[in-house]
């Protein structure tokens, strides 16, 4: 096999939509709760922001490996491959994405290499005889 470039689509953001809503709710029930003298509706709206905050982050984070994960994969069926594992994430380091290694099964046989980011949503694909 050549290498070949492939196109992997960026991760969308937004699920983040719904931690920015009760985000905005909890902010709207902290304020009226403290000008209404509401300790119950000032305290619930503290938690709510608190919450909001860590799901947002958690999504962020997890959500958009999954879909890096899933991006790759179908990516690499579409190659032949029957599957491929990647030993590597996709964590900038030195302003630059490091290259990630790969294993897979394609025709019965087993093919390693590694994915070279080459800028925007480009990946090229080497394979190492």
């Amino acid at each position: 096999m050549d290498d070949v470039v492939i196109e992997l689509a960026p991760w969308n953001p937004w699920p983040l939509a719904f931690p920015a809503l009760l985000l905005a709710a909890a902010i709207a029930a902290s304020v009226i709760g403290t000008r209404r003298r509401s300790k119950p509706l000032r305290e619930s709206g503290y938690v709510g922001v608190v919450i909001a905050l860590l799901a947002a982050g958690m999504m962020a984070w997890s959500m958009s490996g999954i879909w890096d994960s899933g991006q790759r994969e179908k990516a690499f069926a579409e190659l032949g491959f029957e599957w491929a594992t990647f030993t590597a994430s996709m964590d900038i380091t030195g302003g630059t994405v490091p290259p990630i290694a790969f294993q897979g099964e394609r025709g019965g046989e087993s093919v390693s290499g590694v994915l070279r980011h080459q800028g925007d949503d480009r990946w090229l694909v080497v394979v190492i005889e």
